[in-house]
């Protein structure tokens, strides 16, 4: 098996989710589950932040089934969000006074890296935390 990085992980956790408002904290718990687990606690908050920002943005753009994966490779969190839509993510420049629109430059400014990959079904859009 191979994570949306295309590496073969260490260890893996998936989830499967409905487009709904308590996704992402079953997402969260997810993350916690896998920090713990891997014993790697310093990196629980970030991978809470950055969970967050993918599901939610999967929820609100995409509207479709979410399937959140957690992997471990080497010392590296993957985190992958995969959604039906065919849709990229759209970084934007929110303006200061908007209550939203930051959610993928946080992203960036958290992981050691991000992207996104097209899928048949449609998408996976991921961060790796170090």
């Amino acid at each position: 098996m191979k994570n949306a990085t295309g590496q073969t992980p260490d260890r893996w956790l998936s989830l499967e989710l409905e487009p709904r408002v308590e996704a992402a904290r079953l997402a969260r718990q997810l993350v916690a589950t896998a920090c713990a687990r891997w014993r790697r606690d310093e990196l629980t908050e970030s991978a809470h932040i950055a969970v967050t920002e993918l599901v939610n943005n999967a929820v609100v753009h995409a509207g479709t089934p979410i399937t959140v994966e957690v992997t471990l490779h080497g010392d590296e969190l993957h985190i992958a969000v995969h959604d039906r839509s065919t849709q990229p993510p759209q970084p934007r420049v929110a303006a200061p006074t908007s209550y939203g629109g930051r959610g993928l430059a946080l992203l960036d400014s958290l992981s050691a890296r991000w992207g996104w990959r097209p899928k048949q079904d449609g998408k996976v859009v991921w961060a790796v935390l170090s």
